[in-house]
Order: structure tokens, then C-alpha cells, then sequence
């Protein structure tokens, strides 16, 4: 175990934020979907995470408190206890927000190098420069915003002041805002049940590949999950019932603490797009052994590989294709959208629908998928005589 330095140790800069940060740690997965980060030695993980460009020389004795954090207490902590930290730690965030985050990062660490800044600590004209050239470049407010969170959790994390609470830095935001807009540049296009009719009519359901493509289609549609959710799902998380299916969701989105949720599907009332009858026939090629419902078909797979949430998009997005829709639009996320905009456009309240979707901001819901859906039957243009 290294030495812990003493508290006013000038090399007191602990490694397990840095670990968090770079982002070294595996977790095992269980049937819980939960798990603990395997055994890492302090003094390796430390020597890996903290790399030159954002950190202070590795000492050869490594502390280990995070950053910013008091070092009264550590002393006497194992190597296990510090990977237990660390998980904890990792749990903060979404694993797709780790992703976005170390993206976002890797691109401010790069535009640096190019400019010759020092990335860690950022300096707000530092910042101010690269927001405003990405913005000249075209990308999205979103991808702006996304780029001020992780280098703000970066100062964070390595317990730095945050440069975009510099006043500088909050004006410059405010007017690219103003300049280029918040909306979606381009929303995934909501399908309907006449799009749907379309693409799973031509799905060859005489192959493997055929029914389960129609099942994680009608399945996610019926159910508006997201593609996470529904690459997620394990056998273990269906129930049957005699009105229909109830899917238990053990982690969503807008369920970061694993309370559950539930959603409900119910039986189709025609034969070609009934998700549940579709997933039995799934299941019926799938086999009854544990594990993820939908498997990938990949050739050299072995065993039951759960597919991922890239590969539901890819299945909806070529299916779309291949039925003859533009599927430049199209993304998972339209069976989600789709739900929403042919529920409301049937007349489906609001509440009924946030229940299925499970948004938290009905503000949301309302103004990204009702009104656009309802648009063409409220319009007073039709009143006017043209």
C-alpha cells in the first residue's frame, strides 16, 4: 500500500478522481446488472489515470484522496476500498454521459494542442476562443453545452475553479444562444402506423434475422422505449398477462437510482403488427434459456450476446430503407416519437401518454411530439378562405 502523504503535502492531488476521469475502471456486470470494479493497485490505476497533460508528475508514492477532498481519514484504506470509492464515484453519472463527457474532452484537449493553451486549468479566453470557432463551424448549441459541461467536470473533478462561471465565458454563451438558436437542428422523424404497416410488410419473417427485427420494431413502437431500454432487456424482465405484457425496466433513462419501472403493452388488433404475438415468434427462434431477449445475429457470435443500442438504431434505420421510406430521419428513437404523435393524434390524453413514456417535463412531451402531431388539426389557416 504507497504511503499517504501528510495533509500539507504539496503532491497531496489524490488519484481516485483521476481514475474517475480517465475512465480505467471495469465494472463486472450481474444479473442485478450491478457490480463492483475489478481489483485494480492503487499505485498502477494512478500511474495510468494521471497522464501528463492533466496532472502533476506521478510520485512514487501515490496519495489517496480524490482531489479536493480533505486527507484526514484515508489513511489505513485498501486497495479494495479505494475501487469501491471508485465505483461509487462512476455511479454519479450515466455511462453514456462518461462517453459524451471523455468525447467532448478529448476534442478541447486536441483544439489546445493545436493552439498552444493549456487545457487543465482552461483560461475563459481560452474557452471563449474555442466555443466561438466551434460555433463558426456549424455545430449545435447542444454541442456546445456539451463541451462546457465536461470541461467544467474536468476543473472539478482535478478540484480547480470552474472557468465557465467566469463572467466572460456566461456572456459569450448567452449570445451564441441568441445567434444560433436552442432548438433541434434535426429531430428524429416520428413514425406512424402507416410507416410501420409499411416496413414490417416488407421484413422477410421466414428468417431469424426477419422476426426478430420485427419484434424489437413493434415491441419498442408499442412500448415507446428507447433503444437502451429495449437492448437492455433480459427475459427475466417480461411477464405475461392476459390483457397483454408487462416489461420491467430496471434502469432507464428518467430512472438513473434503478427504482423500475413498468410499462405495459397490450395486444395488437391485427395479426401483422401485434408486438406481442411478435415476440413470441422471437422467442420461439431465441430459445427459453436466460439472458438478453434480443440477441445479436452476427456471424462468429457465440452464445446469447445481448445486441446494442446502436444496432436497434441500425435495424430500424435499414428496415425503414428497405421498405422504401427516406430513412434519413429515421433513428430508433421515431418508434418512441411515433408512439407519442399517433397516440395524441387518436385522441390519447396527455397523462395516459406521459404515463407510457415516462417523461419527467410534460413541457416536453407536449411541445416535441403533441403539438407538432396536432398542428394540422388545429390550424386556423383552414378557416380562412384561401
Amino acid at each position: 500500500m504507497p504511503v499517504i502523504p501528510n495533509k500539507g503535502d504539496s503532491m497531496a492531488t489524490p488519484h481516485l478522481f483521476a481514475l474517475f476521469a480517465a475512465g480505467i475502471w471495469s465494472v463486472r456486470s450481474s444479473h442485478r446488472g450491478a457490480g463492483w470494479p475489478r481489483r485494480l493497485g492503487v499505485g498502477a490505476c494512478y500511474k495510468a489515470a494521471m497522464t501528463p497533460s492533466i496532472a502533476p508528475p506521478v510520485p512514487d508514492d501515490p496519495p489517496d484522496s480524490p482531489p479536493g477532498v480533505p486527507t484526514e481519514g484515508w489513511q489505513g484504506l485498501t486497495d479494495d476500498d479505494a475501487t469501491r470509492i471508485v465505483a461509487a464515484i462512476a455511479a454519479t453519472h450515466a455511462e453514456a454521459t462518461r462517453t459524451a463527457y471523455a468525447h467532448a474532452w478529448r476534442q478541447w484537449v486536441r483544439w489546445c494542442a493545436g493552439r498552444g493553451f493549456v487545457e487543465l486549468p482552461g483560461e475563459p479566453a481560452a474557452i471563449c476562443a474555442y466555443l466561438t470557432e466551434r460555433a463558426d463551424q456549424g455545430v449545435s448549441v447542444a454541442t456546445l453545452d456539451l463541451a462546457c459541461a465536461a470541461i467544467g467536470h474536468q476543473h472539478r473533478r482535478h478540484g480547480l475553479p470552474d472557468p465557465l462561471d467566469h463572467d466572460m465565458v456566461r456572456q459569450v454563451r448567452r449570445g451564441l444562444r441568441r445567434l444560433l438558436g436552442t432548438a433541434p437542428r434535426r429531430s428524429a422523424r416520428p413514425l406512424n402506423i402507416d410507416d410501420l404497416r409499411q416496413i414490417i410488410t416488407s421484413i422477410d419473417r421466414t428468417t431469424p434475422r426477419g422476426v426478430r427485427d420485427t419484434a424489437v420494431i413493434l415491441l419498442g413502437f408499442a412500448g415507446a422505449l428507447r433503444r437502451s431500454e429495449l437492448a437492455a432487456l433480459t427475459l427475466a424482465d417480461l411477464e405475461a398477462k392476459p390483457a397483454g405484457l408487462l416489461v420491467y425496466l430496471r434502469r432507464s433513462k428518467t430512472d438513473p437510482e434503478r427504482r423500475g419501472q413498468v410499462v405495459g403493452i397490450a395486444h395488437g388488433q391485427h395479426a401483422l403488427t401485434d408486438p406481442i404475438a411478435a415476440l413470441g415468434e422471437w422467442l420461439a427462434v431465441r430459445g427459453t434459456a436466460p439472458g438478453p431477449v434480443f440477441t445479436s445475429l452476427r456471424p462468429g457470435v457465440q452464445g446469447l450476446q445481448p445486441i446494442s443500442g446502436s444496432a436497434v438504431s441500425k435495424v430500424v434505420k435499414d428496415r425503414a430503407a428497405a421498405a422504401g421510406l427516406s430513412a434519413e430521419r429515421i433513428t430508433a428513437h421515431s418508434l418512441r416519437a411515433g408512439h407519442a404523435t399517433s397516440a395524441a393524434l387518436a385522441g390519447v390524453s396527455i397523462e395516459r401518454i406521459a404515463a407510457q413514456t415516462r417523461h419527467r417535463r410534460i413541457d416536453v412531451l407536449i411541445e416535441r411530439y403533441i403539438r407538432p402531431a396536432q398542428a394540422l388539426q388545429t390550424t386556423s389557416s383552414r378557416d380562412l378562405g384561401l
